[in-house]
């Protein structure tokens, strides 16, 4: 038996990882809602028609070879030119386009930690973080995002987590798994932590546009020149094309980051480089028409409303009200010495509604909270929380149900 590395042991995802108990439902013939991943198009969200107009015209016109290792030049210069817009001073030469943002994190850990380094990150938080600091060798410290203020991040908690081996700190606004979307306030508050503790702020803004009353500031835009800020954002979320995997990295502040910024080029010089094609889309993407949100935006707040509503209508269950994003944190009040996983795992296999246990985030699992994405129709998700309504009121943690890892 060929043995794999043990980096592999503790890396776990558990937004996919779940999807195995769902297949195994499906084998038996059974019907499975995936409320687990956040992709749009998979419920009817579909990519602008011309964004994928200029795909089609670089597919056509034999842009189909090897892309510069940071991206062309096209694409760099419309993320600068986007940037610049809403207050970031960066150029072209700051931006590297990436396969979709998850290689962009996964590039600038790479280049920024050495084995034992610490990376602080919110709790719930996005899993690929926590996955991607363990294959390194580094640590997470964890700072917590605060249920009873709509999930704000606690400035004592991360003043408090920072040592000697931190080196960053990670930001998701608008937040994923949460929805939250955090205050101008908030987010200086945070800054100036980390302006004081010599961080790099890895600033997640991947649903920046997805916001329903407050607007997610630019983090980049908030700091003086004396603070690093790498930013992560996509095609994926609010351009509505996931499959394409292209993403980009700005440096902000790079005249602070020349030997981490030579390291993030050599990591993306040796995988060659992102999908090519798809960087002809960035600049009409960027640049083009963005009407398209504001029935993206409806449809959203329609779902939002109604998943807020019905979850907060069940006895022993409760949620925030989310700010941007498709996600809510829910919670089931009373686990009865259950975990949030069995919860989750027997409400799959009693209804066939598949939701990610809070815990999969980062969560204590003794806390009940699970993780709803809201895309479908409003249809559909009646259905499914009167199922989660009728499964509740009977819910007992007798006949446990366990993940097989």
């Amino acid at each position: 038996m060929i043995k794999a590395a043990s980096r592999t042991r503790n890396f776990t995802y558990a937004i996919r990882n779940i999807v195995a108990e769902a297949k195994k439902l499906e084998r038996e013939g059974r019907e499975v809602i995936y409320l687990n991943i956040g992709d749009p198009v998979l419920y009817g969200f579909n990519t602008p028609p011309h964004v994928v107009q200029a795909l089609e015209r670089a597919l056509r016109d034999g842009r189909n070879g090897y892309a510069p290792s940071t991206g062309i030049l096209e694409a760099r210069e419309a993320v600068a030119r986007e940037s610049i817009s809403r207050g970031i001073n960066i150029s072209a030469d700051d931006v590297v386009i990436t396969s979709g943002a998850s290689e962009a994190v996964d590039i600038v850990l790479s280049a920024l930690l050495e084995p034992g380094d610490e990376v602080l990150a919110p709790t719930p938080g996005y899993p690929l973080y926590t996955a991607v600091v363990s294959k390194l060798g580094s640590q997470e410290r964890t700072y917590r995002l605060d249920p009873t203020n709509n999930w704000e991040p606690s400035v004592e908690d991360i003043r408090a987590a920072i040592t000697p081996r931190t080196r960053a700190i990670v930001i998701i606004n608008p937040n994923n798994p949460t929805g939250a979307v955090y205050s101008r306030k908030k987010l200086l508050e945070v800054l100036a932590v980390a302006e004081e503790a010599g961080l790099v702020v890895l600033a997640d803004e991947v649903y920046w546009r997805l916001t329903y009353e407050q607007q997610a500031p630019p983090i980049a835009s908030l700091v003086d020149d004396r603070v690093p800020v790498i930013t992560f954002e996509s095609l994926s979320k609010i351009y509505l094309a996931p499959g394409w995997r292209l993403g980009w990295m700005k440096l902000s502040n790079s005249h602070l980051m020349g030997d981490l910024k030579t390291g993030i080029n050599k990591l993306a010089d040796a995988r060659l480089c992102s999908p090519g094609p798809a960087q002809y889309a960035v600049a009409a993407a960027l640049e083009g028409d963005h009407s398209y949100l504001e029935d993206v935006m409806r449809r959203f707040r329609d779902r939002r409303d109604l998943t807020h509503q019905r979850i907060n209508a069940i006895k022993g269950m409760n949620c925030s009200l989310p700010g941007g994003a498709f996600y809510v944190m829910a919670q089931i009040e009373r686990l009865d010495g259950a975990t949030d996983e069995e919860f989750v795992l027997s409400l799959l296999r009693e209804t066939g509604i598949l939701f990610v246990h809070g815990s999969g985030f980062g969560m204590n699992k003794a806390d009940g909270y699970f993780r709803i994405v809201y895309l479908p129709e409003p249809e559909v998700l009646n259905l499914v929380f009167d199922r989660v309504q009728k499964f509740a009121e009977a819910w007992r943690p007798s006949a446990r149900a366990t993940l097989k890892r």
